[in-house]
C-alpha cells in the first residue's frame, strides 16, 4: 500500500505569509535604485526621471533655458538680425551703360558706359546710407567732331569722349515684395569732375614689343571742370543665394544732374548742363 504524504495547508501559509513580506519590504529598495544614478565601468547612467528633468532645463539643441518647441507667436533665432558690426556694413559694385538726356543730347553726347563701386552702413533692414564712386564715358558725337575738325582747319578726323566721375551720398531705402524680391529708391548729391578731351591721329613711334611708326590718337585739346551735381533713381533686388543672406543683385536707374560750365571763351568746349541717365546691374551686400 502506498501512501502520498502532502504538506500540511498551515505549513504553506506559513511560507506565502514569508514571501508576502519579504517582498513588501524589498519593494521601496527597487524603486530607489530605479531612481538613483548607477556607476558601471566609469560610465554615469541616468533614471528616466532624470532625462524628464534634464529636458526641462535645455531643448534638442543644447541650449538652455529654451523650449524644445517653440510656441506660436514666439520670436525665432532661426533668421540673423543686425547683432554685429559686419552686418551693417554694406558694400556695392557694379556696371552698365549710360545714356544722354536734356541739353547733353544737344550734339554733345551720346551713349557710353558707367562702373560704379561703393560702401555704407545699414541701419536697419530697410534703410541705409552709402557713398558711392561712379565713373561715366561718354562719347561725342561724330557730327560735332567733324563740325569741330573743319571750324579748326584740320584735315583728320577728330575723335572725343566725355569722362565724369563723381563721390555722393545716397541715402537707400528698401521695399520687399517678397522674402527674395523687392525694389528701393534712392538718391543723393556729392561732387561731380567733368572732362571733356579731343584726340586726333598723330604720327609717332609705339613700342610693345617691338617699336613701329604710326598714327596714334592723341589728345589735342581738353575741358575740365568741377562743380556740385544731384541724383535720384530707382531699383529692383532679388537674393539669389536666399533669403537670409545680405548679398542682393540689383538693376536700377538714375536721372543725373551736373551744373557744368557752358561754353564760353575761356571754356570753348563747354556743353552746359549735363543730364544722364546711367543703368547699372551688380551686387550689394
Amino acid at each position: 500500500m502506498v501512501s502520498l504524504c502532502f504538506p500540511s495547508r498551515a505549513f504553506l501559509n506559513r511560507i506565502a505569509i514569508a514571501a508576502s513580506t519579504i517582498a513588501f519590504f524589498a519593494l521601496p529598495f527597487t524603486v530607489q535604485a530605479q531612481t538613483e544614478t548607477v556607476s558601471e565601468g566609469g560610465q554615469q547612467y541616468s533614471s528616466s526621471a532624470d532625462w524628464r528633468a534634464y529636458l526641462t532645463d535645455y531643448d534638442f539643441d543644447g541650449a538652455p533655458g529654451a523650449s524644445a518647441s517653440p510656441q506660436y507667436g514666439q520670436n525665432s533665432n532661426r533668421y540673423p538680425e543686425y547683432n554685429s558690426r559686419w552686418s551693417h556694413m554694406a558694400f556695392e559694385g557694379g556696371v552698365g551703360f549710360t545714356a544722354p538726356v536734356g541739353n547733353t543730347t544737344h550734339g554733345w553726347e551720346t551713349y557710353g558706359y558707367n562702373i560704379r563701386v561703393g560702401g555704407g552702413w545699414n541701419f536697419t533692414k530697410r534703410i541705409g546710407a552709402l557713398i558711392e564712386y561712379q565713373w561715366n564715358k561718354d562719347k561725342i558725337p561724330g557730327s560735332t567732331l567733324t563740325q569741330l575738325a573743319i571750324a579748326s582747319g584740320s584735315n583728320v578726323p577728330f575723335g572725343g569722349n566725355v569722362n565724369t566721375w563723381s563721390f555722393t551720398v545716397d541715402p537707400i531705402i528698401y521695399q520687399p515684395f517678397t522674402k527674395t524680391f523687392g525694389g528701393y529708391v534712392t538718391g543723393g548729391g556729392g561732387f561731380y569732375r567733368k572732362v571733356t578731351n579731343f584726340t586726333a591721329p598723330v604720327l609717332g613711334e609705339s613700342c610693345y614689343y617691338y617699336c613701329y611708326i604710326g598714327y596714334f590718337p592723341t589728345t589735342i585739346a581738353h575741358s575740365s571742370s568741377n562743380q556740385g551735381g544731384l541724383n535720384f533713381g530707382v531699383g529692383f533686388y532679388w537674393k539669389a543665394f536666399g533669403e537670409d543672406s545680405n548679398a542682393k543683385f540689383y538693376t536700377e536707374a538714375r536721372y543725373v544732374w551736373v551744373d557744368s560750365p557752358v561754353a564760353s571763351p575761356k571754356d570753348p568746349y563747354g556743353s552746359g548742363t549735363q543730364g544722364t541717365i546711367p543703368a547699372t546691374f551688380g551686387i550689394r551686400f
